[in-house]
C-alpha cells in the first residue's frame, strides 16, 4: 500500500493497453510495442517482424553517446548543471526520425528495384523518388535520409509528442488534487508511466540483440544527432567571453559548467542565459534546462560527484547532494560511508562559510 503497487500497475495497464499481469512480468519493449501498435492501427500501418537470423545479420551500431572525461578536482567556484529535457524523444520529434520516414542511407541503390539497406531488410525505393523529394529530406549525421514533417509526420514523433504533451497536462492536474490522495497517486502513476515510455522508445529501436524490431540506422541517427547537439552546446557556452564559462564535464544530455570567480547571484543569471541561448539555437522541442548550481563541489570521476546544491537565487541554505560516491553506494560498510561523509562535509562547509 505504501508503494501503491496495485494502483500503479492498474494505471500502467490502462495507459499502455496491456494486461495487468504483463505489467508485472513483461519488459519495456512490450509496453513500447503495445503503444506503437495502437498508433499504427489508426493509420493503417503494419509492423515488420524480422527473424532472429535477420536481426543477427544486420549492421552493427556505429554511434556512441558523448561522455566527456571529467576535469576531476575540487571547485570552490559555482558549477552550473544544465540538462537537455527528454533529449532523445525531443530529437525524434524535431527531426522526424521514425521507421515510417526513413529512406535508407545516402548511397546508390542496387538492383532493378533500387534497394537500400534498411535494418534487417532491404528498402525498395521507386526510381526518381529521391530527386522528387530533394528539398524535403533531412540527412542525419550518420548519413541516413528522412522525409520532413511537410511530407509525412512519423509514427514515433507523433506518438512521443502526444506522450510528452499529455504528461505536462497530467502534472498540471496533479497540483489541483493535492488534497485528494487517491486521485493524486493515480495521476502520479500515469505521469511516471508516460515519462518511462518516452525514455525507453529509443531503446526499442536500438535493441539489436533481443529486440523485436530494431533499426540500427534509426538508432544511430538519434545518438549521433544527440552527440552533435551536445557538442554544439559546449562550443556555444565556451565561445561567449562575457560568461567566462568552461565545460568541465558532459554526459549524454547534461553539462557541468564552471564559472570561475563568479558570485552565486551572477552564476544564476548566466545559467538562465545559457539555457535560453542554447534552446534558441536548436529546433523545437529540443530544450536545455538550467537545473541547479553546486557551490562548492568535488568532481571525482564519471558519475561521481558531491556538493552543496542551490536550485534558485533566493535559497539561503543549500542541500547536500552526492552521486555515485561511497556515501550513497551500498557496497561499503556503514563506517566507510559515515567517515567519508563527515570528511567531505567538513571540507565543503569550510569553503561555504568563507563565501558567506
Amino acid at each position: 500500500d505504501a508503494l501503491n503497487v496495485i494502483g500503479r500497475c492498474c494505471e500502467l495497464a490502462r495507459l499502455y493497453g496491456i494486461e495487468l499481469q504483463a505489467v508485472l512480468s513483461r519488459g519495456s519493449q512490450y509496453r513500447v510495442e503495445a503503444m506503437i501498435l495502437r498508433a499504427c492501427k489508426s493509420r493503417d500501418y503494419l509492423l515488420y517482424s524480422p527473424s532472429r537470423q535477420q536481426v543477427a545479420q544486420q549492421a552493427a551500431p556505429e554511434s556512441l553517446p558523448l561522455v566527456l572525461e571529467p576535469r576531476s578536482g575540487y571547485y570552490p567556484d559555482p558549477v552550473l548543471v544544465l540538462d537537455f529535457q527528454s533529449l532523445y524523444p525531443s530529437i525524434m520529434i524535431a527531426y522526424n526520425y521514425c521507421y515510417s520516414t526513413c529512406l535508407g542511407r545516402v548511397a546508390p541503390g542496387t538492383g532493378p528495384l533500387n534497394l537500400k539497406p534498411f535494418g534487417c531488410h532491404q528498402l525498395a525505393l521507386p526510381r526518381g523518388m529521391l530527386e522528387y523529394l530533394e528539398h524535403y529530406l533531412t540527412v542525419s549525421p550518420n548519413r541516413v535520409m528522412y522525409v520532413k514533417r511537410d511530407v509525412q509526420v512519423g509514427i514515433l514523433p507523433r506518438l512521443l509528442s502526444e506522450l510528452l504533451e499529455t504528461r505536462v497536462m497530467v502534472k498540471q492536474s496533479m497540483r489541483q488534487f493535492n488534497h485528494d490522495k487517491s486521485i493524486f497517486r493515480m495521476l502520479d502513476a500515469k505521469q511516471l508511466g508516460l515519462k518511462m515510455l518516452a525514455n525507453v522508445t529509443y531503446g526499442y529501436t536500438a535493441a539489436n540483440f533481443s529486440g523485436r524490431m530494431p533499426l540500427i540506422e534509426l538508432a544511430d541517427s538519434i545518438v549521433q544527432t544527440a552527440r552533435e547537439t551536445l557538442e554544439a552546446a559546449i562550443r556555444q557556452v565556451e565561445s561567449v567571453k562575457e560568461w567566462g564559462a568552461r565545460v568541465i564535464y558532459g554526459d549524454t544530455d547534461s553539462l557541468f559548467v564552471l564559472l570561475k570567480g563568479a558570485s552565486r547571484e551572477r552564476a544564476f543569471e548566466i545559467g538562465h542565459q545559457i539555457a535560453e541561448q542554447v534552446t534558441r539555437a536548436n529546433p523545437y522541442p529540443v530544450k536545455l534546462q538550467f537545473e541547479k548550481l553546486y557551490h562548492p563541489c568535488i568532481l571525482a570521476a564519471k558519475k561521481r560527484y558531491v556538493g552543496f546544491k542551490y536550485e534558485n537565487k533566493d535559497q539561503i541554505e543549500p542541500v547536500w547532494e552526492a552521486k555515485g560516491i561511497e556515501t550513497v553506494r551500498r557496497d561499503n560498510c556503514p563506517a566507510v560511508q559515515k567517515i567519508v561523509q563527515k570528511c567531505l562535509r567538513q571540507v565543503l562547509f569550510k569553503v561555504k562559510n568563507q563565501f558567506n
